[in-house]
């Protein structure tokens, strides 16, 4: 059972929507103007309502134990006393962000699907035999002719059965086109990753947003970087 609190779905849900409010990036999120946003909502929540959802309140407590960490500038390495915590460092609660963002949009997706799946109407096929009248009998008056129309009436539902000629084009994709989504990507995330352009991992759309990123770069719309050998490439406008 999911407990709503002001149409929030959850404290990550509160967290998220905080930080789309004060149009920010979450990989270079603001952490200690978040918290106190955070802070300063569950202060103003009625104490009957938080009592039934204890999970705001351990992500309350999740949140000043990082600002205290913060403020006293801790390295991450020093968690021998914060086993019971799972949000020691900034990096932990964008991780959290970024994986709860991507939480909803696939379930965006997901009912889609299903809204979609509701205009179409299914019945369990039943048995027809309650329904033949087992008490006819041909009368053996059968002659050539009627024999004739039979098979040119199977014929014709021989023919029902064929399946339409169709024709399956696909969807042309532009180099120009993939330019002008990367650049309204980047309007709103400023550095992302190569991996998080793609909305399918069709071979036309790998090559097409290659092509595109190569040809950004040369025109020095956005520069490339990796940290390490075989790891994720960033993307950030220039």
């Amino acid at each position: 059972m999911n407990l709503c609190i002001n149409d929030f779905e959850g404290p990550l849900d509160l967290l998220l929507h905080l930080v789309k409010t004060a149009k920010m990036d979450i990989y270079e999120i603001d952490t200690k103007y978040i918290i106190d946003k955070y802070l300063e909502f569950i202060d103003s929540i009625d104490k009957n309502d938080l009592d039934d959802a204890s999970e705001y309140l351990v992500m309350a407590a999740e949140l000043i134990h990082l600002k205290s960490r913060l403020l006293l500038n801790l390295d991450d390495d020093n968690n021998e006393d914060d086993s019971e915590f799972s949000i020691n460092s900034e990096e932990d609660l964008k991780n959290k962000l970024i994986e709860y963002e991507r939480y909803q949009s696939v379930t965006g997706i997901f009912r889609q699907l299903e809204e979609k799946r509701g205009e179409f109407f299914t019945k369990i096929p039943e048995n027809l035999k309650d329904f033949i009248d087992n008490d006819e009998h041909l009368e053996g008056n059968m002659d050539a002719d009627l024999l004739k129309e039979a098979l040119l009436e199977l014929q014709k539902r021989l023919n029902y059965q064929k399946p339409i000629n169709t024709r399956i084009t696909r969807k042309e994709l532009s180099v120009e086109e993939r330019k002008d989504y990367i650049r309204e990507y980047l309007e709103t995330r400023k550095k992302v990753k190569f991996t998080d352009l793609f909305e399918d991992y069709s071979k036309e759309m790998i090559v097409v947003t290659f092509l595109s990123i190569l040809d950004m770069c040369k025109n020095k719309e956005v520069m490339l970087s990796q940290k390490d050998n075989f790891g994720e490439i960033l993307i950030e406008k220039v």
